[in-house]
């Protein structure tokens, strides 16, 4: 996982992985009428005009976001410059942080909390602690052995920034070594959750997440913590193609096993967000890489649970290179990003 002040990026696991109809005859009325029909509501009867809420995600459509590594000067100076290319804000921004009692375990950390202002932060929280190379084994945070010198402190700094947060822990826990069983990785979640709420923390919604590479589904079941710790379900998909010698695929091909899986299994009840994803460059194509961003729009309605997309923009340890970088992929990005149906206001703050 990423330790963004010693310069490793967020490695993408080894093994993971309506349409307007043409009215050529109505009158002003009809047409301004479907206009509405089609704004403010959504298949099985949700009213898209409804408030976004930190729990439950937009009524209708995605937000749209992004993890970057920070630049020089910290988070916000690479969110911005990434902005002023695509033309648009993003309504969320990842950051990783560890369980460490040093900057990178701080929540929040440098200029994050100015980042935030008007963007919503997801942010990773992770069992490892970067400056030693260790972790801290799943059971004994489920004990309460880290409550006073590493849960409570984050809770309370997150709470005294007091606007509203995504927050996982342990995203991808099915790939991690020596940390623990399944049943630890639940104890684990439900005591973090639990001390947060006895400590009156009420700014978090809780992301859990799995690497969403479709082979692993028989594993996520054991991890989940239950509905009442799980505010937001999240995967990670990505288009390795060239980075592990995979047959590409498009963003629909990408997304969709995971997505039906979750609703067929009794996950539909919460929002799911796309925590990380992106695509490798086609080999045989170099404009395939914009095309597979010229679809995110596209499918994302067809798909009406995914309430927040996050574009994983960095190179892994491996090489595998997930930048909007080639011929005319920052184009059909920032095109992508100014569609209405992830263009959507994020909660308002307590």
């Amino acid at each position: 996982m990423p330790q963004e002040t010693a310069g490793r990026h967020a490695v993408p696991r080894r093994s993971r992985r309506a349409l307007w109809s043409v009215l050529l005859a109505l009158a002003v009325l009809g047409a301004a009428t479907i206009v509405y029909l089609r704004l403010t509501a959504a298949p099985g009867g949700r009213d898209c005009s409804a408030p976004a809420t930190l729990r439950r995600g937009p009524a209708c459509g995605a937000w749209w976001g992004v993890y970057t590594p920070p630049a020089a000067g910290g988070m916000l100076g690479s969110v911005t410059a990434l902005e002023r290319q695509v033309g648009r804000k993003f309504d969320v921004v990842f950051a990783y942080h560890d369980m460490s009692e040093t900057i990178n375990g701080q929540m929040l950390r440098g200029d994050e909390p100015q980042a935030g202002r008007d963007r919503l932060l997801l942010l990773g929280w992770e069992s490892e602690r970067w400056n030693t190379g260790d972790n801290i084994p799943w059971a004994s945070l489920a004990r309460g052995e880290a409550d006073h010198s590493v849960i409570d402190p984050q809770a309370r700094r997150i709470q005294e920034y007091g606007k509203p947060v995504l927050l996982g822990f342990d995203g991808e826990m099915e790939m991690r070594k020596n940390a623990g069983s399944p049943a630890d990785y639940v104890a684990a979640y439900r005591h973090i959750v639990e001390r947060f709420r006895r400590l009156g923390v009420t700014n978090v919604a809780w992301v859990w997440g799995v690497t969403g590479y479709y082979p692993f589904r028989h594993r996520w079941k054991a991890f989940y913590p239950g509905d009442d710790y799980v505010d937001w379900v999240s995967y990670d998909p990505y288009n390795f193609a060239r980075c592990r010698n995979a047959e590409w695929q498009d963003f629909k091909t990408t997304i969709k096993p995971t997505y039906d899986w979750f609703m067929a299994n009794g996950f539909g009840k919460k929002p799911f967000i796309l925590s990380e994803y992106g695509t490798e460059h086609d080999l045989r194509s170099d404009a395939a890489r914009g095309r597979w961003y010229a679809d995110v729009p596209e499918v994302l309605p067809g798909l009406p649970n995914i309430k927040a997309v996050v574009q994983w923009n960095a190179v892994d340890a491996d090489g595998c290179d997930f930048t909007l970088t080639g011929p005319g992929t920052l184009t059909e990005f920032a095109r992508a990003g100014k569609a209405s149906y992830v263009r959507q206001s994020l909660p308002a703050a307590r």
